[in-house]
């Protein structure tokens, strides 16, 4: 154990989309506190189908010295994948981390063993295959439940004597990114008197989409019933559900989607009082920084593993559906999500706006 816990050069391998990167900073960070002047770089993917790269959502970051970045579509190339080996072989890493994804194979663990120990790690942690933390028996249906892929990862640097409990998101805001939202919200008159609530109406599956016009019915509501102001947020693809939710709602909403980069989206939702949001990145960046979120759920995954980590937030899913956990990530008829209703949505909203104090302006 002893020689696993004193090394100096560390290497962690994780790839994965906005939510994947944003519930591993914490465990980024604990290894970095636990070895304050060890180097330690991180080996990801680069993003395809127009998602963020890892290395763009953690510019600035202050607890890495380097991300390597690979091709997922060269991987089966020889010679990319021999450069890839020499690559991290000349790093010379002493120990790999490695943060498996949610949905990882036997087979996949022992591919990416074989691939590391041939590059020349040492030391190997990480290579557990995920399991349900217990079975519940709800309406008679039997629910694996999943630990929240925080914990889980939290619970893989351990052997390095790290306390899974010490959960601390770093998150690379910059001064700049507060300037630049600092003038959005002049801009838009956001006075901090009214409850601010962002919504979120993209999602990377078409199975884990609620329907746009529910939105704009939410929109609605809210902006009568507590005269809250509205943010979009979202990236480059959901401009046009952002859009329809404008047009649809009549009402003053401000539409940021694709306007921010990642770290600014984080704090605009750190200036928020709630986000309204499908099963996406930007539900793990608000409970990143401490925002409540009410989580429109589908029943495609397993409950607990992508809902956000805290006990801040209220998820919303229906799990009642005969053909739950069916992994689709396209779906016809999307019965799970669609049974979801407006009313459900503003009754969770409700628990969050209805007990909010007066409000002078926020730091």
């Amino acid at each position: 154990m002893s020689s696993v816990r004193n090394v100096h050069r560390i290497l962690i391998y994780r790839i994965g989309n906005l939510g994947d990167i944003i519930c591993t900073i914490p465990a980024m960070v604990a290894i970095r506190r636990r070895f304050p002047t060890a180097w330690i770089g991180l080996l990801t993917n680069k993003a395809i189908g127009g998602n963020p790269d890892p290395e763009a959502i953690l510019e600035g970051n202050d607890f890495l010295d380097t991300i390597i970045t690979y091709n997922p579509r060269q991987i089966r190339n020889f010679q990319y994948l021999k450069s890839l080996l020499a690559h991290i072989h000349d790093l010379k890493p002493e120990l790999l981390v490695y943060f498996s994804l949610s949905d990882t194979t036997r087979r996949r663990l022992l591919r990416d063993w074989l691939f590391f120990k041939m590059a020349g790690c040492r030391k190997l942690i990480g290579f557990n295959k995920p399991k349900p933390e217990k079975v519940i028996l709800k309406n008679g249906i039997k629910m694996p439940i999943f630990p929240q892929e925080v914990d889980r990862l939290m619970r893989h640097v351990v052997p390095l004597g790290i306390d899974p409990g010490k959960v601390e998101f770093r998150l690379p805001i910059k001064e700049k990114d507060r300037e630049i939202i600092n003038r959005i919200w002049a801009r838009y008159r956001l006075n901090n008197k009214s409850p601010i609530v962002a919504i979120c109406p993209g999602a990377k599956f078409q199975a884990k989409r609620w329907p746009e016009q529910r939105f704009s019915q939410v929109v609605s509501i809210l902006s009568r019933k507590y005269e809250a102001q509205i943010i979009l947020i979202g990236g480059p693809a959901e401009e046009e559900a952002g859009k329809k939710i404008v047009k649809a709602s009549r009402t003053s909403v401000v539409n940021l989607i694709g306007q921010t980069t990642y770290m600014q989206s984080a704090e605009v939702l750190r200036r928020c009082d709630l986000l309204v949001s499908n099963d996406c990145g930007p539900a793990h960046l608000a409970a990143a920084v401490g925002t409540p979120v009410v989580g429109i759920y589908s029943s495609r995954d397993y409950p607990g593993a992508w809902h956000p980590w805290g006990n801040i937030h209220t998820i919303l899913r229906n799990d009642s559906v005969s053909c739950r956990f069916c992994f689709k990530t396209d779906c016809e008829t999307k019965e799970c999500i669609n049974g979801i209703t407006v009313d459900q949505v503003i009754e969770a909203c409700d628990k969050y706006l209805s007990s909010l104090p007066p409000k002078g302006e926020k730091e």
